[in-house]
């Protein structure tokens, strides 16, 4: 190599080192309601495998459960992202977010791609499984998301 570049090499080497191919991103929505809770969830998704989850908001209903607790709302915000995976046709979400009164709540979203022929939108369909554990008791709710919409 001649000497003249070798200044030149030396600045651009860190920056070539740290930067990274640009990712496209797609929002994300995630909704469920059935006799158990409710949840909506808004965040955004990387394209391709191992694609990162942000969560941006949110709210997780926990209808009352009798002798148990009452109805229960949960705030999402980003911090409560627990785990995620996107990873081939696979997506799990995990959330944990802030007690409420001596309510708390763990959901775990599990579903796997659905194929649109033509769709310009990711489907996933899965379940939630929800621990709940309230002054008296823990709790394990199940149940089908209606869907997760990347796109």
């Amino acid at each position: 190599m001649p000497k003249r570049l070798r200044p030149i090499l030396a600045m651009a080497l860190p920056w070539m080192l740290f930067a990274a191919p640009a990712g496209a991103t797609a929002s994300l929505t995630c909704d469920a309601s059935d006799g158990n809770l409710s949840f909506e969830l808004l965040g955004n998704m990387g394209s391709g495998n191992a694609g990162s989850i942000q969560l941006i908001g949110g709210t997780i209903t926990l209808k009352a459960i009798r002798g148990k607790f009452d109805k229960v709302e949960f705030k999402i915000v980003s911090a409560h992202l627990s785990g995620q995976w996107n990873f081939g046709k696979e997506l799990r979400i995990g959330i944990d977010p802030e007690d409420v009164g001596d309510v708390s709540i763990t959901l775990a979203i599990i579903a796997e791609l659905t194929k649109n022929a033509g769709a310009d939108t990711d489907r996933y369909r899965g379940r939630y499984i929800a621990k709940v554990r309230g002054p008296k008791s823990e709790t394990e709710l199940t149940g089908k998301i209606k869907g997760c919409d990347a796109g």
